[in-house]
């Protein structure tokens, strides 16, 4: 689509290049709000996606010393035999390795292929049952996403050992010999056989029955211990994890704040893949406005402490290990901290900053902090309440006169006359390859429409409804109310009203006056460094956050000068507090009133999934 730059053409061929490359980006309306962040939801225990959805399989398995993926957990053992020297059920066998000894062998494996440079290698490796890591815990926290050799291997040692294969000893079965009523045996019926081949092949049946009931017995056995192994991993590590950099406890005791749960670990997963955080880091105004803080002002990052609440990739805590912080405390509790910890290690930075992976409110860290550094905000700069986990840290980790940075956000309003929403997802409806689809066109008005708002479409004055100074904002404060005037500065119609927000990195933390703006000539006057997410002339000034609109039904016809008068109400979902609903009440006040005017006022309520 179009990259050129807006500004200077004609209003006409303004718009029509900006609706051109509007078209681009309206698939991506809807997407959650790009950012990482660190919370774990009580039942978000991170195993979930073991488990097959709707017939999707687990990954092909990967052998435990290279690189090399393979169909099946068999072909994996075979090559780990031939090519590296290691006879894994062979060893498990002779060693009598039980489930949990073959757990902490895998995943040790899958640890020394990480970290030894060379593993891949291998040619012969052999254990005599005796090793430290066979009994140490941390080995049973899987190291490989989705691996499944983890709940395969006894499989193989069914197959593999059919001398026993009409033998069940009830020992196995989890749970005791109570687990032998969740496998019935076969009920034979008496056949009489009249012949010498009737008899061989009934004696076949019997045997292939006993094997089945074999192989059902096992099948229960695993599926109790790998679930068992489940919930151990989980009250393990997913409820206390603290990564093994081994943190010190702190002696801040978790935070009592009630923050958003993350149900079936939507939130998490959605932050776990590497496109997403592309997505981000590509946003320039975002990521060079952290880059250029930290930079210019690294005379008050030398020597501190630094947290990154939801360090995604880590490039917030390599900013400020670069910047001369003696220690950067990294949290995520997304898959991802995975990679950032490599990226990390990649970089040369593993000596200044360690990785955490939890909950903020409830990690334990060694230490207080001078600086909170993280990029939380989200559409329409609450949407995913990220905020309330970073107000949780500040609570509980920020030293008194530390800084946050971030240090200020406001929420500005505004209105467009642009109506192509309502022509590319209301109209569309009237007539469609000849038909008319009216039903389609239900609640969907009252979604919030996170989109590109060309700066020529705002037609009123824009107005702060939420001002947040990080220092001192309470997680209450995230609900609002707040009253607002707009005046038309021309005469136009009014199709939406628009939302977006502005962001300020202070040296201080002090408040920034409202009367300071976010132009360029302000910051530098103001010694601050900051972006916004409002309407703008040239592409590479955009962000991934866009604008919000709140699209009305019907456009407002209004003269310069008139006044839009309401009152915007901000709230948590109660089903889900990631999300928002919000509502507007307004009326029209003309300036210039004549007999006959339609009254026009309403009372609107949009939300933001």
């Amino acid at each position: 689509m179009s990259n050129r730059i807006l500004q200077g053409a004609t209003n006409g061929d303004s718009k029509a290049a900006f609706n051109a490359r509007r078209q681009s980006t309206i698939s991506q309306a809807y997407t959650q709000s790009e950012y990482s962040e660190s919370e774990f939801g009580e039942q978000d225990n991170g195993w979930d996606d073991w488990e097959d959805e709707e017939g999707m399989a687990a990954a092909d398995p990967k052998c435990l010393f290279c690189a090399e993926i393979f169909p099946s957990a068999k072909e994996v053992f075979d090559h780990c035999t031939t090519t590296h020297g290691f006879n894994f059920l062979q060893a498990r066998h002779n060693l009598h390795l039980d489930f949990y000894h073959s757990i902490r062998l895998i995943n040790y494996l899958r640890q020394q292929a990480l970290d030894v440079a060379g593993f891949d290698q291998t040619s012969t490796f052999e254990i005599n049952g005796k090793e430290e890591f066979l009994k140490d815990d941390k080995y049973l926290r899987p190291v490989l996403e989705d691996d499944s050799l983890l709940f395969c291997f006894e499989d193989l040692e069914i197959g593999d050992s059919e001398e026993h294969a009409g033998f069940v000893d009830p020992t196995l079965i989890a749970g005791g010999s109570a687990g032998l009523d969740m496998v019935k045996p076969v009920v034979r019926e008496e056949i009489i056989t009249t012949t010498e081949l009737e008899a061989k092949l009934l004696k076949q049946l019997r045997q292939a029955e006993e094997r089945l009931f074999a192989v059902e017995v096992q099948l229960h056995n695993t599926e109790a211990q790998f679930e068992e192994y489940r919930a151990r991993v989980k009250e393990s590590f997913f409820d206390t994890l603290v990564d093994d950099t081994k943190s010190v406890v702190s002696e801040v005791e978790p935070s009592t704040v009630v923050v958003p749960q993350d149900e079936n670990n939507y939130y998490f997963n959605s932050y776990a893949h590497s496109d997403i955080h592309q997505q981000m880091l590509n946003d320039r105004v975002r990521t060079e406005g952290y880059r250029d803080y930290i930079y210019e002002n690294k005379d008050i990052f030398k020597g501190k402490t630094v947290l990154d609440v939801g360090c995604g990739t880590g490039i917030l805590s390599m900013f400020a290990a670069k910047a001369g912080a003696a220690r950067v405390l990294s949290v995520d509790n997304s898959d991802i901290i995975e990679k950032a910890r490599q990226n990390i290690k990649e970089n040369g930075f593993e000596d200044v900053i360690t990785l955490h992976r939890g909950k903020i409110e409830e990690i334990k860290l060694p230490c207080k902090v001078d600086i909170i550094i993280s990029e939380w905000m989200g559409y329409f700069l609450l949407y995913e309440a990220m905020l309330d986990s970073v107000l949780v840290a500040r609570d509980r980790f920020l030293v008194p006169g530390g800084i946050l940075a971030p240090s200020q956000t406001r929420i500005l309003f505004t209105t467009t006359s642009d109506e192509s929403f309502l022509d590319d997802s209301i109209h569309y409806w009237n007539d469609v390859y000849g038909f008319k689809m009216s039903t389609m066109k239900e609640n969907v008005l009252r979604e919030a429409v996170v989109d590109f708002i060309s700066p020529e479409t705002i037609v009123t004055n824009t107005v702060t409804i939420k001002d947040l100074p990080h220092q001192t904002i309470t997680v209450a404060g995230l609900d609002f109310v707040s009253d607002f005037t707009l005046e038309m500065s021309r005469d136009d119609h009014v199709s939406a009203f628009v939302g977006y927000f502005d962001t300020w990195f202070t040296r201080d933390g002090k408040d920034v006056p409202l009367d300071v703006g976010i132009s360029e000539e302000e910051l530098k006057a103001h010694h601050l460094n900051g972006f916004t997410t409002g309407p703008v002339y040239m592409r590479s000034q955009e962000t991934h956050w866009k604008q919000t609109m709140f699209v009305l039904e019907k456009a407002l016809e209004l003269k310069k000068g008139d006044q839009i008068c309401g009152t915007f109400y901000c709230n948590k979902n109660h089903m889900n507090p990631r999300a928002l609903d919000l509502r507007i009440v307004y009326e029209v006040k003309r300036k210039e009133a004549k007999e006959g005017d339609e009254e026009l006022k309403a009372d609107l309520m949009f939300y933001l999934r």
